[in-house]
This record gives C-alpha cells, sequence and structure tokens, in this order.
C-alpha cells in the first residue's frame, strides 16, 4: 500500500491540487479582470458622458457668443445708419429743391416758346 501509495495516489492526488489550483485560480483571475475590466468601463463611460457635457456646454457657450456678437453689429450698424438718416434726408430736401427749381425755369422757358409759337414772335 505503502508503494501504491507513493507510486499511484500521491501523484494523483498532486495532479488533482495542481489542476483545481489552476482552474479555480483561473477562475478568480478571471473574475479578477472582469471587475477590473468593468471599472475601467465604468470610469470611460463617466469620463465620455462627463466629455459629451462639457462639449455641449462649450457649444452653447459659442452659440451665445456668436448671438451677442450679432447683436453688437446690428447695434452698431443701425447706429451708424441712424446718424446718417438726418443728412440723407437733407440731401434729399436740397436735390428735391433743386430738381423743382430747374423744373420751375424749365417750365418758364417752355411756356415762353409756346407762346411764341402760337404768337408768332419772339416774346423776349
Amino acid at each position: 500500500m505503502l508503494v501504491l501509495n507513493r507510486v499511484l495516489f500521491r501523484p494523483f492526488l498532486k495532479f488533482f491540487e495542481e489542476r483545481h489550483t489552476r482552474i479555480y485560480g483561473t477562475q478568480e483571475e478571471a473574475e479578477r479582470l472582469k471587475g477590473k475590466t468593468e471599472g475601467m468601463i465604468s470610469r470611460y463611460e463617466e469620463e465620455l458622458k462627463e466629455g459629451r457635457l462639457r462639449a455641449l456646454e462649450e457649444k452653447l457657450k459659442i452659440r451665445e457668443e456668436a448671438k451677442q456678437k450679432a447683436r453688437e453689429i446690428i447695434e452698431e450698424v443701425q447706429g451708424k445708419i441712424q446718424k446718417e438718416i438726418p443728412a440723407a434726408r437733407e440731401q434729399i430736401r436740397k436735390e428735391t429743391e433743386k430738381a423743382l427749381e430747374e423744373l420751375k425755369e424749365r417750365t418758364e422757358e417752355m411756356a415762353r416758346e409756346v407762346a411764341e409759337k402760337i404768337l408768332g414772335r419772339s416774346l423776349a
């Protein structure tokens, strides 16, 4: 029995112990790696979520800055237009007066020409 114990049982028991250690050690290592991987995935997803949130905030900030810049430009242009309106009105008024004066002169000249043709003589 002693010989069988040394030759057969001990190697057989050693083989089963090694097998058990390999199987359960591998399972434990797999569980440890799985937990580590899940933790990494969780951190990655959280960082991704935070990154998306920061990107959205930056996008909204840029959009608001663009709107503000557009408002400033519009206000500046409106201010310039308001300053130019009185000068433009004055120019229109002067041009209208000039055109009316020219029209009056031309009307008088045309009336004289018509009268001369009707009368057949010069009205000078």
